[in-house]
């Protein structure tokens, strides 16, 4: 099998997938079925967004049963997801209070199956170290077959903005958000083993670096090209083989800026006038979704406009005020930063709910690095919120759903890694 090819003795692919079915034969019926079903997650993400959806709700669906049929309850206890109930429903009262209640209460009610989802796979699904390695092998399917879809739509049409399977520009959210703890467990074995494991390893993370670049998705392509570094600097690296994977990614990325002028403008001078926090001027439209929401949280600053109200609402800002703030408004869907939308639309009261879960979530996957150093999946799995909570980038909508679906499945792989709560409890 060519599991083997990628397997060290800190973590044995090809070992865990026999073990691993042993330990799903034994599995109830019902146990069975529907982690066959989650199995299936990274290829049912492959078609659109609303089978992803549907995907996504119903295992948040499917675990809620469980948890009424068994009594299982302890697992809220952790600060991670009191904080995210927490959000939950101070978003609700924003909503109820707002001047858009039913609109706002609909966009922060659904909200609550992404924190679900990641306590279904910590809880339930994954907690198994095998079962867990066997989902790294379907992504690791997934992520190979959108790489092969992304590079035939290079070949065939060349744009600057890859779109295929989707019809929209956001598959480079799959590659570096869905598959970023496979691609965080590749890094970290490939500059640590100077073997076949460690080639190949680092052939497929390159590749998939590679093809982010080629999506033309700025901002996800940092996040895999910046999460994979800090992957490969925490688990027992052999910096000469990190200097080496280095250098390949470079050489490869100026071999692809050569080839393609467009996504060398792309990446270059148009991103550094594009940062938010480097170019403020009127002509920064990105600058101007930041000054919005800050503009809108200033207005209601204790509980913000109500979940995703700020697309209704900014329009109606005065573009003059407040006059310390330099720039334009730019009013699009959402503000373009989990911090500032949450400041926004739920206000201060809000933002540090939210940021006190961003960093309960971090921390526990940290734990998961402290209770098992000598594995790289665990040892990585706190730079997958690190990487996708990072401040000082571009978000999607903090209340949307086809980013979040990426980032919150992440999410629950890495979160997941840590079952020490099972301890406490």
């Amino acid at each position: 099998m060519m599991l083997k090819y990628i397997s060290i003795s800190e973590l044995d692919f090809a070992k865990s997938w026999k073990t691993g079915l042993v330990k799903f034969k034994s599995l109830s019926k019902f146990d069975r079925y529907v982690t066959i079903f989650w199995f299936l997650g990274p290829f049912i993400y492959l078609i659109e967004r609303d089978p992803a959806d549907l995907w996504l709700s119903s295992i948040c669906a499917l675990f809620l049963f469980r948890c009424f049929k068994n009594k299982e309850w302890c697992w809220t206890s952790q600060l991670w997801f009191r904080s995210a109930i927490a959000l939950w429903l101070f978003g609700l009262f924003s909503a109820i209070t707002s001047q858009d209640p039913l609109f706002t209460f609909q966009q922060g009610f659904v909200w609550i199956r992404f924190p679900l989802y990641v306590a279904a796979a910590q809880v339930w699904l994954a907690q198994d170290r095998d079962i867990r390695i066997m989902m790294l092998v379907s992504m690791m399917i997934g992520m190979l077959v959108m790489c092969l879809i992304l590079i035939a739509e290079t070949i065939f049409e060349n744009k600057t903005r890859l779109m295929w399977p989707y019809g929209d520009t956001v598959p480079g959210g799959y590659v570096a958000k869905f598959s970023l703890p496979l691609f965080c467990v590749l890094i970290a074995i490939a500059v640590n083993q100077k073997s076949k494991a460690g080639i190949f390893s680092g052939l497929i993370g390159l590749l998939s670096v590679a093809v982010s670049g080629l999506t033309g998705e700025r901002g996800n392509f940092l996040i895999r090209a910046c999460g994979g570094m800090l992957a490969g600097l925490i688990w027992k690296p052999k910096f000469y083989l990190y200097s080496v994977l280095v250098f390949i990614e470079i050489i490869a990325l100026a071999l692809i800026a050569y080839q393609r002028p467009d996504l060398t403008i792309r990446y270059g001078k148009n991103f550094l006038e594009s940062i938010p926090i480097v170019n403020m001027s009127d002509k920064n439209v990105y600058w101007g979704s930041w000054r919005s929401g800050v503009q809108q949280g200033l207005v209601t600053p204790v509980k913000g406009i109500g979940p995703s109200g700020t697309r209704k609402t900014c329009k109606f800002l005065d573009p003059k005020k407040p006059e310390w703030l330099p720039g334009k408004n730019n009013c699009g869907n959402h503000p373009h930063n989990f911090y500032v939308q949450l400041f926004a639309e739920t206000g201060i009261i809000g933002l540090i709910i939210g940021m006190i879960m961003f960093g309960a979530i971090i921390f526990s996957c940290f734990k998961a690095r402290i209770l098992d150093p000598n594995c790289p999946m665990c040892s990585t799995a706190f730079v997958v919120p690190f990487a996708l909570f990072f401040p000082l980038q571009q978000f999607g909508s903090f209340y949307g759903q086809w980013g979040n679906l990426f980032t919150w499945f992440a999410i629950g792989f890495a979160v997941a890694q840590y079952q020490g709560w099972r301890k406490v409890n």
